[in-house]
C-alpha cells in the first residue's frame, strides 16, 4: 500500500521522481510537480473566467447549488495551491535525510537485539503488520468510494469533459489527503521504532526484576580469629557469649535484607506478571551476572531515543505546516456539510440531481477528511506516548535498584541524565502545526467546541423562503 501511494503521488506531483537518490536529473525530478499544478491552475481558470465547463453555471443549478459548489471549488483552490507551495520547499532534502538517519537507527537496533536475544520481536512486527495493513486498506477504500461518486457524477453531467470539474472539485481534496497520507507513513515508522526501543528496555526491566544483588554477609568467623588472637585468660570466659552474640546477629542480619529485598520488590513492580518475583531465597544461591546481559545497551538505547526525537522534530518540520490548511479545509467542509444535510437535504431532498450531488460530496468528502484527520491525530499521539513510556520504563528499573546499576555509578548516571533530558524534550517538542495546535486527541475537543458555535448559528437561518423561491417547495 505504501508503494502504491508512493507511486500516486509522484504521478500527481507530491513528491519528486528520484526522491531517495542524491544523483538524478533535477528537471526529471521535479516535471511532475510543475506540470500538475499548471494543469490544474489552467482548469481552474478555464471554469472561472471561461464559464464554459462548470457545475455552477449551468441553467438546472440553483443558488444553493451554486453557493456550494463555489466554497467547494475555491476552498480546494486553497488547500491545493498552499500544500503545493510547501511540497516544493525542501522537499527532496528531507526524504534522503529521513532515510539516511532511518537507516542508522535501525543498524543499531538490530545490534542491540541480538545482544538482548529478542525472540518474540517477530510476533509484535507481525501484530502491528495486520493492524498497519488494515488501516490503509480502510482508507483506500473510503477513497475509493469518494472518487467513484463524483467521477460518475460529472461524467453523467459533462461526458468526456468530466476532467476539468473533476480537477476543481475532488482532486484538491484528493492531493491533500495523500501528503497527510505520507505524513502518516512516517509517524508510524517513527512510533514503531520506539515501540522496538520500549521492548529493549523492558527486556531489561524483567531481567531486574528476576536478578538480584547478592546478600551482604559479614565475616564474623575472620573477626573471631582475630579476637582469639589477642584474648587474654581474663577474657576466656566472655568468649563462648561473644560467638553466641555474633551468631544471633548473623541470622537476624540475613533475616532483614531477605524481607528487605522482598519488600522492595512488592512495592516497585507495577507490571502483571507478579509471579515471576517469587524468589526461593532458601533453595538457590543468589549470586551477581557478570555475563553480556542486556543493560549493556543501555547507553546505545538512550542515543538511539535522541535521535529518534530529532527525526521526529525534522517531519514535524517537514509536514507539520500542511496540516493547518488541510484541518482548516476539514473543518469548514464539515459544518458546511451538516448544515446542507440538515437544512437542505432533509427538506427538498430528491427535488434537484444537482443539489443531492453537492449536498452528498460535502458529506463524502467531510467523512474521509475526518478519518484522516483522526488517523494523523491518533498516530501522532501514539508517537508522543510511546516516547514517554521509554522515560517511564527506565524509572522504573531504577526504583528496582537491580545489582548492575549498584555495582556500576556509569549506568545509573546515564539513567538519571536521560530521565531528566526527556522532561525537557518533553517541553520543547510535540507534534503540531507550526505552533497553532497540537496534533494529539486534545484538537478534536477543540474542533468540536468551535464546530458547535459555528452550527448553532447557521442552524437558526430560515431556508424555507430561498427554497421556495427556488422552485424547490410550494
Amino acid at each position: 500500500m505504501i508503494k502504491i501511494m508512493n507511486w500516486f503521488s509522484m504521478v500527481i506531483g507530491l513528491i519528486p521522481l528520484n526522491r531517495q537518490q542524491s544523483e538524478t536529473n533535477f528537471i526529471l525530478d521535479y516535471a511532475m510537480m510543475c506540470i500538475v499544478p499548471i494543469f490544474y491552475v489552467a482548469c481552474y481558470l478555464l471554469i472561472n473566467v471561461s464559464q464554459l465547463v462548470g457545475l455552477c453555471f449551468l441553467d438546472t443549478c440553483n443558488s444553493v447549488c451554486r453557493l456550494s459548489n463555489h466554497l467547494f471549488m475555491h476552498l480546494g483552490a486553497f488547500l491545493y495551491l498552499t500544500i503545493t507551495l510547501m511540497s516544493l520547499y525542501r522537499r527532496k532534502e528531507f526524504f534522503l535525510q529521513f532515510d539516511e538517519k532511518l537507516n542508522d537507527i535501525d543498524a543499531v537496533i538490530q545490534k542491540c537485539q541480538r545482544v538482548a536475544e529478542m525472540d518474540k520481536v517477530k510476533v509484535t512486527e507481525v501484530k502491528h503488520s495486520v493492524a498497519y495493513h488494515f488501516t490503509w486498506l480502510f482508507l483506500f477504500c473510503v477513497f475509493t468510494f469518494a472518487l467513484y461518486y463524483d467521477v460518475r457524477a460529472l461524467y453523467l453531467t459533462f461526458g468526456h469533459l468530466a476532467f476539468i470539474p473533476f480537477m476543481v472539485s475532488s482532486f484538491p481534496y484528493l492531493a491533500g489527503s495523500i501528503i497527510q497520507g505520507e505524513f502518516i507513513y512516517h509517524v508510524s515508522v517513527i512510533s514503531q521504532r520506539f515501540e522496538q526501543i520500549n521492548m529493549l528496555l523492558e527486556k531489561i526491566n524483567q531481567e531486574a526484576r528476576q536478578r538480584h544483588a547478592p546478600l551482604t554477609v559479614f565475616d564474623i568467623e575472620s573477626e573471631g580469629k582475630k579476637e582469639r588472637k589477642t584474648v587474654t585468660p581474663i577474657a576466656a570466659m566472655d568468649g563462648s557469649r561473644t560467638t553466641f552474640g555474633n551468631e544471633h546477629k548473623l541470622a537476624g542480619e540475613m533475616k532483614r535484607q531477605k524481607g528487605q529485598q522482598k519488600n522492595d520488590e512488592d512495592e516497585s513492580d507495577t507490571s502483571n506478571d507478579e509471579d515471576e518475583d517469587d524468589f526461593d531465597y532458601d533453595n538457590a544461591t543468589i549470586v551477581e551476572n557478570t555475563g553480556n546481559t542486556s543493560e549493556a545497551n543501555l547507553p546505545d538505547l538512550f542515543k538511539l531515543h535522541d535521535k529518534i526525537l530529532a527525526l521526529s522534530v525534522i517531519t514535524n518540520g517537514e509536514f507539520g505546516p500542511q496540516c493547518v490548511p488541510y484541518m482548516a479545509a476539514c473543518f469548514v467542509v464539515s459544518i458546511f456539510g451538516i448544515f446542507l444535510e440538515t437544512k437542505v437535504n432533509f427538506i427538498v431532498g430528491g427535488k434537484s440531481r444537482l443539489l443531492d450531488y453537492v449536498t452528498y460530496l460535502y458529506v463524502i468528502w467531510s467523512f474521509t477528511t475526518m478519518v484522516v484527520a483522526y488517523i494523523v491525530l491518533r498516530l501522532c499521539c501514539n508517537a508522543n506516548n510511546h516516547s514517554k513510556q521509554s522515560a517511564m520504563i527506565v524509572h522504573e528499573i531504577m526504583q528496582k535498584k537491580p545489582a548492575f546499576m549498584l555495582s556500576n555509578d556509569l549506568f545509573y548516571n546515564k539513567m538519571k541524565s536521560f530521565t531528566l533530558q526527556f522532561l525537557h524534550w518533553e517541553g520543547f517538542f510535540q507534534f503540531n502545526g507550526v505552533g497553532l495546535f497540537a496534533l494529539d486527541y486534545t484538537f478534536i475537543f477543540s474542533t468540536v467546541s468551535a464546530a458547535t458555535s459555528y452550527l448553532i448559528v447557521l442552524l437558526q437561518f430560515d431556508m424555507t423562503a430561498i427554497l421556495r423561491n427556488e422552485g424547490l417547495m410550494s
